[in-house]
């Protein structure tokens, strides 16, 4: 099985490395081949078709139409603010799940 490559994404790349780490030290606790890189959204266009996930930060959510446009073979998810704001990689985790992805 291949490995399950999720980028996220928010207007600074900052917030999102740190739940990013948050979030692939859950999926390796639980043995999984994921590898999840955090981004700033400048980049989405760059990395976004060699990911099969796209996560987009709260604070981006006004880009989530054209991210979808732009990216048509890639999932894109919108996190909420309280999945976001909990910096919990355990919480982004069940709700990727939840979606589907895992």
């Amino acid at each position: 099985m291949k490995q399950l490559k999720i980028a996220i994404f928010c207007s600074g790349g900052f917030s999102t490395s740190l739940i990013g780490s948050k979030m692939q030290k859950v999926y390796d606790a639980e043995v999984k081949d994921v590898k999840v890189d955090a981004y700033d959204f400048g980049m989405v266009d760059e990395v976004g078709d060699d990911v099969d996930v796209i996560l987009l930060a709260p604070q981006i959510a006004w880009a989530f139409d054209q991210t979808v446009e732009g990216h048509p073979n890639t999932k894109v998810i919108q996190l909420t603010m309280q999945e976001f704001g909990s910096m919990d990689g355990e919480v982004l985790v069940n709700a990727l799940k939840e979606k589907g992805i895992d």
